[in-house]
């Protein structure tokens, strides 16, 4: 009788399924190291990080420091008696220091970098194949230490060494004669009656010396900074001296980013900024005193036709009326009535139509109006036609009542339908005069008709010429006919 076969344990039937599914690594996974080693080698595409990003971060943290430190002077400034010594630069080292923990130490960028969505990176860790990587390295807190050391403690010593000298007046001490008489000792060892003079004058020229290597510090680390920033502006990659020495990198935090900043504040600044100039560019342009005369002319003789609007004028107040031109209603409606186009006759019917030809009506109304100002040539107005002052010569010739000359002077036709003579000066000044209170038209005193222009007097050829060709053609016709005397 044969015995049972034995039956497979649980390992056993397992081990198929396990040899099925479970595969050793392939051997190429071994030179996964080396690969990696390999790609720090190898040319990736610069990581390119924008400038104006990065210098607005500077400005953002430069002016966050600035609001949080004026109440911090302001209050310190109240406090303080008058003469003490001021304590801003140890309060601006630890609100400088407390920024910093709170932003770089905690996020590992500052607060300015947030918000244009960048953060620092330790670039000593990501060689030429590993600029572009997708993995950061974040900053040691060696890089951290040093960064806020030198953003906090320059400053604040560089400021209280400068207050310092300044109070001591280490600029007004003598230079040193020679760069072997600081550090020469042997004076100092000297004894005698001497060597406190000597001393005294070690430490002066020691106070100019660290006086001027202040300065040069100064300067040194201005053309130091101008240096990387123009570096920085040609491959954008360490934004200040600081970051270049630490090798810290400015990144973008998230690389699929889309910053949703609204530019509409910025838009309507710029808008009315460009509206700013545009009128300051055009009001000088602008003849304000003549568009307001238009303006109230305009008003004026739409009020004199209106019922409705002289109404209004009599219901306005008497500053209104005066500013727009309305308080004389009455008289320039009259005035308006007067000035219109006349009614065509033969004869001029103006106010000064009496005058004969040779008699110009402005010198003749000016010399017969009330005296407003002395008859001195030194006491005339220059505003006024030039012919004003040559009036001043006696003259005869005219019906005018005073004694100044108001005979034609270059004589000009004005372009009314009588053609009217004046004086050029006094004719021109005139139109200058009715251009200035914007008037349309110049008024004619002889016709009553608008005048716009005037031009010169065309004067007809005379006869004595013709006469005497004459004269002299029948004296030589005579005197060839009678032939010569024997």
């Amino acid at each position: 009788m044969s015995s049972p076969a034995p039956q497979a344990g649980p390992s056993s039937a397992r081990t198929p399924d396990l040899d099925r599914f479970w595969h050793p690594p392939p051997p190429s996974t071994a030179r996964l190291p080396a690969l990696r080693a390999t790609l720090a080698k190898v040319p990736s595409p610069a990581l390119r990080i924008s400038r104006v990003a990065q210098l607005d971060a500077s400005l953002l943290d430069g002016e966050l420091e600035g609001i949080l430190h004026a109440p911090v002077k302001a209050a310190l400034d109240g406090v303080r008696p008058a003469g003490a010594r001021s304590f801003e630069p140890e309060f601006l080292a630890l609100l400088r220091l407390a920024i910093l923990r709170m932003s770089l130490w905690d996020r590992g960028a500052t607060y300015g970098s947030t918000l244009q969505n960048l953060r620092y990176r330790n670039e000593g860790r990501h060689a030429k194949g590993l600029q572009g990587a997708a993995t950061d390295s974040t900053l040691s807190r060696v890089q951290k230490f040093a960064y806020t050391l030198l953003v906090v403690v320059p400053p604040y010593l560089h400021s209280r060494l400068q207050d310092q000298m300044l109070t001591s007046s280490w600029a007004d001490e003598p230079l040193p004669r020679s760069w072997f008489a600081l550090v020469d000792l042997r004076r100092l060892l000297k004894r005698g009656a001497r060597r406190d003079d000597e001393m005294i004058q070690w430490r002066r020229e020691w106070k100019r010396t660290g006086w001027e290597l202040l300065g040069v510090a100064e300067r040194l680390s201005a053309v130091l900074g101008l240096a990387n920033f123009l570096v920085f502006l040609y491959n954008g990659r360490y934004r200040t001296l600081i970051d270049r020495v630490l090798q810290m990198r400015l990144v973008y935090s998230q690389r699929a980013f889309v910053p949703n900043v609204s530019f509409e504040f910025l838009n309507r600044q710029l808008v009315w900024e460009a509206f700013t100039e545009f009128l300051l560019f055009l009001l000088p342009l602008v003849n304000m005193h003549r568009l307001r005369l238009r303006l109230t002319k305009a008003v004026s003789s739409r009020a004199s036709k209106s019922t409705a609007l002289r109404l209004l004028a009599s219901a306005l107040p008497a500053p209104v009326a005066g500013t727009l031109g309305l308080s004389s209603l009455r008289s320039s409606s009259s005035s308006s009535n007067n000035t219109g186009p006349l009614a065509p006759s033969d004869k001029p019917h103006g106010p000064l139509a009496f005058l004969p030809p040779h008699t110009c009506p402005v010198c003749y109304s000016r010399s017969t109006a009330p005296p407003t100002h002395l008859p001195s040539a030194s006491f005339a107005d220059p505003t006024l036609p030039s012919a004003s002052l040559l009036h001043h010569t006696g003259g005869a010739g005219g019906p005018a009542a005073g004694d100044g000359d108001t005979s034609v002077k270059v004589p000009y036709v004005a372009d009314c339908r009588f053609a009217c003579r004046y004086c050029y000066y006094c004719v021109v000044g005139a139109l200058a005069k009715a251009d200035d209170e914007a008037d349309d038209a110049w008024t004619c005193l002889r016709c009553g008709e608008e005048v716009h222009g005037a031009r010169r007097e065309e004067v007809e050829p005379a006869q004595d010429d013709e006469e005497e060709e004459e004269e002299e053609d029948e004296r030589a016709g005579g005197a060839s006919a009678d032939g010569p005397e024997p």
